[in-house]
């Protein structure tokens, strides 16, 4: 089963070290970044499933990456600091902010925390599902659940993020079909953002790996020189 990936913003080495520590301890990918600029680009090529935010980086307020942060992912944020003050606390929840946790912390209660959003997600988007049939799209390789976000591989669970899960959906919704980067970062994005043609390809990249479609020979998800990207199975739709 694909692990899932936490994405660490914080200037201080001995904090990431100690964070990674515990969470590739408990079975999470650990992703790590320096600054907030780092911090975007990661997100871009990785789409983590959660993101600790340090405040105080040495390019920017964490304040201030947020927002930034929240037009490229719905991943939740859990705010890491030193500044404890109520002040903080609030404005961090105002830009976008799931959680706030003050240093010193617990480590052991920081992973719990991050399980805690983690689950609140899926339990979401089950609930979101509930009223709703569930339509479920197969092809030869993959079958997934567009309500519940499950995908499955040969019979084998994998753990796509949001993004990825939706441009999947998208493609095997439209079989056969190519699509240019600007189709997809518009159906997939929306009009108001700064993705470009590389964190598509990434993205890409990161859905091969996980339903094993070989990168270097991919035969599902397919590089249509100068013009796109198709999926390359017949897909059929259902309900239950």
């Amino acid at each position: 089963m694909e692990k899932r990936s936490i994405l660490v913003v914080d200037d201080e080495e001995e904090i990431r070290e100690l964070i990674e520590m515990y969470l590739v301890k408990e079975g999470f990918h650990f992703i790590e970044a320096r600054n907030g600029k780092e911090a975007l680009t990661k997100i871009r090529e990785f789409s983590p499933d959660l993101i600790l935010l340090d405040i105080s980086l040495p390019d920017s307020s964490g304040f201030d990456i947020c927002p930034k942060i929240r037009d490229l992912t719905d991943a939740p944020v859990l705010f890491v600091s030193c500044r404890d003050s109520e002040l903080d606390k609030v404005l961090g929840l105002t830009v976008g902010g799931d959680d706030y946790i003050s240093k010193p912390f617990s480590p052991n209660e920081l992973v719990a925390r991050i399980k805690a959003h983690l689950r609140r997600v899926q339990q979401m988007r089950r609930f979101n599902s509930m009223d709703q049939k569930a339509e479920i799209l197969s092809s030869k390789s993959i079958t997934i659940n567009t309500n519940q976000f499950d995908c499955c591989v040969c019979g084998e669970s994998a753990i796509l993020s949001a993004k990825e899960f939706k441009l999947l959906e998208f493609f095997m919704m439209h079989p056969f079909q190519v699509f240019n980067p600007e189709h997809l970062i518009e159906r997939i994005w929306g009009f108001n953002t700064d993705i470009d043609s590389k964190t598509v390809s990434v993205h890409i990249g990161n859905i091969r790996k996980k339903i094993g479609d070989n990168p270097k020979n991919p035969r599902i998800i397919l590089t249509i020189r100068g013009a796109g990207y198709k999926f390359n199975e017949e897909v059929f739709k259902h309900y239950l």
